[in-house]
């Protein structure tokens, strides 16, 4: 019986450890949004919804959040936890996609409540080229422990966000 119970702690433990990757309806989602935008193409909606969504995995796998956002906050700033704070995850995504050669799309960071500490929240934002980055798709990496917040940016009711221009390079 004693084997049994450490068995199953032991098999919880290992997978209770591992990062989830993210489900494919993330991506199913983010290719529809993309293709609401104007002047939209499928198969590049196609390929940046597949490499968002395979990037958001390796960025969950590599800082590894292990709790509630502002818990993880918490542990980042006390220096028990690497890395994680919004910013991190949102200048990673720009990073790596503004180096990416996309004919019809382009990205951004945004920022809700600037300056505030407490409340200061950055993400990163994906919109066709030529238009306002306030009317593009919001990917919030930090929002989620388990997962990616995907939404339009005018549907999230949760932030008023503006364009962080200051902060992005071209």
């Amino acid at each position: 019986m004693l084997r049994y119970i450490f068995s199953v702690c032991l098999v919880w433990l290992l997978v209770g450890c591992q990062s989830p990757s993210l489900p494919n309806s993330s991506q199913t989602k983010l290719y529809h949004l993309l293709l609401s935008l104007p002047q939209s193409n499928k198969q590049e909606a196609y390929r940046l919804s597949k490499e968002v969504i395979s990037y958001a995995n390796y960025l969950k796998e590599k800082f590894h959040p292990v709790v509630e956002p502002h818990f993880n906050n918490f542990l980042v700033n006390i220096g028990l936890q690497k890395q994680g704070l919004c910013y991190e995850w949102s200048d990673a995504l720009y990073m790596h996609f503004s180096k990416r050669h996309y004919k019809y799309y382009t990205f951004h960071l945004i920022v809700a409540n600037k300056g505030e500490y407490w409340s200061e929240h950055n993400a990163f934002a994906i919109t066709t080229k030529g238009t306002n980055p306030l009317d593009g798709i919001i990917i919030d990496l930090w929002r989620d422990v388990d997962g990616i917040y995907i939404s339009k940016i005018s549907d999230d009711t949760q932030y008023q966000w503006i364009h962080r221009k200051e902060r992005e390079f071209r």
